[in-house]
C-alpha cells in the first residue's frame, strides 16, 4: 500500500509556505538526513531522466520506512521533517495524515507522489498503522469535477490542508491541494476522501453546488498569479476566490483567469459541503493584491 512536489525551486518555496503540524525543528538524525538527501537529489537533478530517477527513489525510500516500520519515533520523525506537503486531521482511530510532493519536468508539467497514512492504534498512537500510496496517472484530467479516483489513477496534487467532517458516523476527509499543472495555468483543488475497509477513495459526491452534486472543485487560473483556497477555522468554512478572465472576451481561457477580490465558500451542512456565493472575507493578506485581477483601471 502506498505522497509529491513545481521545479524544485518552487518546490522548496512552497514547502516553506506549508505548515507542517508535526514540525519542531528537531536536530537531524540519520533518518532525517536520508530524507533530506532524497529531496536534495530531486532538487538538483539536471534533466528529466535524473529527476524521474530521484522521484522514484524517494517513493521507494518512503515505502521502505512504512513497510519496515520499527518504532513510533521513526514515523513521527518523517512527519516532523517532511519538507513538502503534509496535512493531518482527526484523532484516535480517525486520525489521517497525507504526505505529498511534486517533481516538475522541463516542459513544466508535473509528476506527483503521495501516501495516505491512517488506522493508527496502540498506546502510543503510532504503534500500529496502515498506509496507501497514491499513484499519479498523468493521463487523467485534473480539471474534471465529476470524477472519482482510485489510488492507482490519482490525478495528482500537493495537499496542504485536510478537514475532517462527518456524514452521520462516517468520517469525510476534505483535501485542499495545489497542482502546478503547466506553464500556462495553476490549479487549486478541493476534493473529498473516504476510507472504507482499508480502501481509499478520492472524489466522492459531497459538494453541493447550484448546478448539482459534484465530487471536486477545481480553481484553474493564470500561472503568474495566486489564488485562495483555504479552511477558515474561525468561521468553520472553506473559502475560495471567485475567478474571472482579465477581459470578457477571454471567457473560458483559464490561462487568463485570476482573482476578482470576491469570494465564495463551502459550509458543512446536512452531510454535504454547501456552496455559498458572495461571502464576506476579512483578510489583511488580500489587501496586498490591491485590485481585482480584471479591474479595468489596470489597463489605464
Amino acid at each position: 500500500m502506498n505522497i509529491h512536489f513545481k521545479t524544485l525551486l518552487p518546490l522548496f518555496v512552497l514547502a516553506m509556505a506549508l505548515i507542517n503540524p508535526f514540525s519542531d525543528f528537531s536536530a537531524q538524525t540519520p533518518l532525517s538526513s536520508q530524507l533530506f538527501s532524497k529531496f536534495d537529489a530531486l532538487r538538483t537533478a539536471v534533466n528529466d531522466e535524473e529527476r524521474a530517477l530521484a522521484h522514484s527513489e524517494l517513493k521507494v525510500f518512503i515505502r521502505e520506512i512504512l513497510t519496515d516500520y520499527d518504532s513510533s519515533e521513526s514515523l513521527f520523525e518523517v512527519f516532523e521533517n517532511w519538507p513538502a506537503g503534509i496535512a493531518s486531521a482527526g484523532k484516535g482511530d480517525e486520525l489521517v495524515t497525507v504526505i505529498s510532493w511534486n517533481s516538475e519536468r522541463q516542459d513544466r508539467t508535473e509528476d506527483y507522489g503521495a501516501f495516505v497514512i491512517y488506522g493508527f492504534e496502540g498506546a502510543n498512537l503510532y504503534d500500529s498503522f496502515k498506509w496507501t500510496e497514491l499513484v499519479h496517472d498523468r493521463d487523467e484530467d485534473p480539471s474534471d469535477e465529476s470524477r472519482s479516483y482510485r489510488v492507482d489513477d490519482w490525478p495528482g496534487a500537493i495537499y496542504y490542508e485536510l478537514v475532517l467532517t462527518h456524514d452521520g458516523k462516517t468520517p469525510i476527509y476534505t483535501l485542499l491541494g495545489w497542482d502546478g499543472a503547466n506553464a500556462q495555468v495553476t490549479r487549486k483543488i478541493m476534493e473529498t476522501m473516504i476510507i472504507t475497509n482499508d480502501r481509499v477513495r478520492i472524489g466522492v459526491p459531497y459538494l453541493n453546488r447550484p448546478e448539482g452534486i459534484r465530487k471536486r472543485h477545481v480553481l484553474e487560473y493564470s500561472d503568474a498569479l495566486q489564488s485562495t483556497l483555504r479552511y477558515d477555522f474561525e468561521n468553520d468554512r472553506i473559502v475560495l476566490d471567485r475567478l474571472a478572465p482579465s477581459d470578457p472576451s477571454l471567457a473560458g481561457a483559464t490561462a487568463f483567469y485570476g482573482p476578482t477580490m470576491e469570494y465564495d465558500a463551502y459550509v458543512w451542512s446536512k452531510g454535504k459541503w454547501k456552496f455559498l456565493q458572495n461571502v464576506e472575507v476579512k483578510n489583511s493578506r488580500d489587501k496586498e493584491r490591491h485590485r481585482p485581477y480584471n479591474d479595468p483601471r489596470e489597463k489605464n
